[in-house]
């Protein structure tokens, strides 16, 4: 008798609709009439970045309180470290009654290669990975960076320079470094100074730096640059202010970008679960990119630059 049910739903189109069967298994055993399905998120490790970071914990702590507010629950797991593989999440999803996830990497890896995608509504944070290629929510690098510079040069900067390390720009793709550098040749009243891009970001180098060209501002997400400056005797931020590209991870009062890191996180629980909605998982066949812009933050580090030789 199932199996004469099963053709005859497949011969008239039927499809399972997977919202309706965990609410009504949910009622059926006296649950929440308030839950409507499970997510997972998926933190997914490089070599570089083994630990979940706090910004990344903002994220997911954005997520959990989203699709909380829209009915769902949100699991947590670590790739490589939950003792799975990749092909192995779809039984453990599965008995959990998830429908979709969200990726969450902290560099490009082709680690998840393998996952079940067929089964699964799904989204990313940022761009871990070339392919497959998945629907993605990133903040807006360029759109955020191009307008703190408008908006720095307004207050009267005039010889701006970044500095960054090498892995968080290889991270996001080198839109910090190429937000800058087309802002820096399509408008010159920022100056010259040619960006310092490091390895790992250390005092000595980046005061060498910072006295060959002589900014009047160092954009980067080292703050420690405060301290470095003042030790050199350069006063911050009458001589030289400091503007952070990631306000959120500041040590010390200053000036920056707030990245919206539980937006980010928000955004994402509310895209997948759209999709889930209208019944979509796999592979999209067309990504889209969901971009979030960042927030201008005031602080201590700004001010209107003395005059000054170069």
């Amino acid at each position: 008798m199932r199996e004469t049910i099963a053709a005859a739903a497949q011969r008239h189109g039927y499809q399972r609709n997977e919202l309706v069967g965990q609410l009504m298994s949910h009622v059926r055993t006296a649950r929440s009439q308030q839950f409507l399905g499970n997510l997972a998120v998926i933190h997914v490790p490089s070599p570089g970045q083994p630990r979940l970071l706090p910004a990344q914990r903002r994220i997911m702590a954005g997520a959990a309180a989203r699709a909380k507010e829209l009915g769902f629950q949100l699991y947590e797991f670590s790739a490589g470290r939950d003792g799975l593989r990749p092909d192995g999440y779809a039984r453990v999803l599965r008995a959990r009654g998830v429908q979709g996830v969200i990726f969450l990497y902290t560099e490009p890896t082709g680690l998840m290669a393998d996952f079940p995608w067929s089964e699964f509504a799904s989204i990313e944070i940022d761009y871990g990975q070339r392919e497959p290629a998945l629907h993605t929510v990133c903040l807006d690098h360029y759109m955020t960076l191009t307008s703190a510079l408008t908006r720095l040069q307004g207050i009267g900067y005039r010889r701006i320079g970044l500095f960054v390390s090498k892995f968080k720009d290889e991270r996001i793709s080198y839109k910090w470094s190429g937000a800058f550098g087309s802002f820096q040749r399509s408008f010159g009243a920022i100056g010259e100074v040619p960006q310092l891009v490091l390895e790992q970001m250390e005092e000595k180098s980046f005061l060498h730096w910072y006295r060959e060209h002589r900014p009047d501002l160092v954009v980067g997400h080292v703050d420690e640059a405060v301290v470095w400056l003042q030790r050199a005797g350069v006063r911050v931020p009458a001589e030289a202010g400091f503007f952070s590209l990631s306000w959120t991870e500041r040590k010390r009062p200053c000036a920056g970008l707030d990245l919206r890191l539980e937006l980010q996180g928000e955004v994402a629980a509310e895209t997948v679960i759209s999709q889930i909605h209208r019944g979509e998982s796999g592979l999209p066949a067309d990504p889209q990119t969901i971009m979030v812009r960042g927030r201008w933050v005031d602080g201590p580090t700004l001010a209107v630059p003395t005059s000054r030789p170069h």
